[in-house]
């Protein structure tokens, strides 16, 4: 073996191992408490970036020595369970029977207080938010930043298209104080709010089901950080290091003081969770982190299932504002009830895309 060869060959093994490593931990960063570790809520948000980079290495081994590739082979195995959670491959997902009185839908969405993001109002008559709502024809909604449900003509909120809401969904509660707020066609009550999360119990048909709203401490990235971070990736290729390198520095910084934040959010929720004296449980809303983050991780505990790990298919994002796209929207549950499908769908009126679960009471 030549000199050169050899070289390449140790350095190719370095690589891969360090690589691997690092995998490894940003696949199970989000069981560190971000405020024990800094660096943890950076490797779970970058996750999916170390599995590309460890299929890249994949071939790059297998042609350097066939044996270096076991390194790359066996940290995706290692990491499949946190790789599924980010790309879950359900490919048959079941039917959801609105007439089956056992089932039940429920929409999650980020109103953005039902101003169009991108300012566009092609109807001078309607709101486009509370259109798409109706459309759905969900049995529960489930909104963050929805403030207020009265007419407000600046951004196109008429009474006409309000009456028709509360036709709709008879059992209304606003959050005006944090913005949680919840359109049910059956009884409900709200039983507390905390500023991130709010509580409703919801009276249905031979259930009792309880839902926690949440929205978690978002980054609070301003403009010109979102317009830093489209470009940093541009000025790395350009070599103009310096400024990529203060660019992600600040961004880095403001990732992890939210993520603290919502860590203590989280475990508060849990212990909330905790004194919940029904099974039937639904967590749902903005919760401003990725899959496999600690804010899910401790809510979820081994209790909750990821309805979108049940049944969905694929890598999705819910937040596309300034073409920042993270899949930050989530719903969890428990209890005597299963998923039985779920849609991310593509309106775009927020800078949230909607959620949309269906579910189904297990009465066996």
């Amino acid at each position: 073996m030549s000199i050169f060869r050899k070289i390449s060959s140790y350095f190719t093994l370095a690589i891969s191992i360090v690589i691997a490593i690092a995998t490894f931990f940003a696949a199970y960063a989000g069981h560190i408490n971000p405020n024990s570790m800094s660096i943890a809520p950076l490797m779970c948000m970058t996750f999916p970036y170390w599995i590309i980079i460890t299929l890249i290495m994949l071939p790059i081994c297998f042609f350097v020595d066939k044996r270096f590739s076991l390194i790359p082979l066996i940290s995706l195995i290692g990491c499949i369970g946190p790789i599924l959670n980010i790309c879950p491959l359900n490919i048959w997902p079941s039917n959801y029977d609105k007439n089956d009185a056992e089932s039940f839908s429920l929409l999650s969405y980020n109103a953005y207080n039902f101003i169009s993001y991108n300012n566009n109002y092609p109807d001078d008559d309607t709101n486009a938010t509370l259109t798409f709502i109706a459309k759905t024809d969900a049995d529960i909604v489930c909104l963050q930043e929805c403030e207020y449900l009265s007419p407000l003509p600046r951004w196109h909120v008429y009474r006409k298209q309000v009456n028709e809401i509360k036709e709709q969904y008879p059992h209304i509660i606003i959050g005006q104080e944090n913005g949680q707020s919840i359109f049910s066609k059956h009884p409900v009550t709200k039983v507390t709010s905390d500023g991130f999360f709010s509580h409703f119990v919801v009276d249905m048909p031979n259930h009792k089901l309880d839902i926690i709203d949440v929205h978690l401490r978002s980054i609070r990235l301003s403009d010109e950080d979102k317009k830093n971070y489209n470009e940093a990736l541009s000025e790395l290729i350009a070599d103009n290091e310096e400024d990529s390198f203060s660019s992600w520095k600040n961004i880095a910084s403001k990732v992890t003081k939210a993520a603290k934040q919502r860590a203590r959010q989280a475990i508060a929720i849990k212990k909330y969770i905790d004194n919940i004296e029904n099974d039937n449980i639904i967590v749902c809303g903005d919760f401003n982190d990725v899959p496999g983050c600690f804010a899910i991780n401790t809510i979820a505990d081994d209790d909750f299932d990821d309805v979108y790990r049940e049944c969905g298919f694929g890598p999705m994002t819910t937040y596309h504002g300034s073409n920042l796209n993270f899949r930050i929207d989530h719903i969890l549950y428990k209890g005597d009830f299963d998923a039985t499908s779920f849609k991310r769908d593509k309106f775009n009126s927020s800078d949230h895309y909607p959620l949309y679960a269906t579910f189904k009471w297990d009465n066996d």
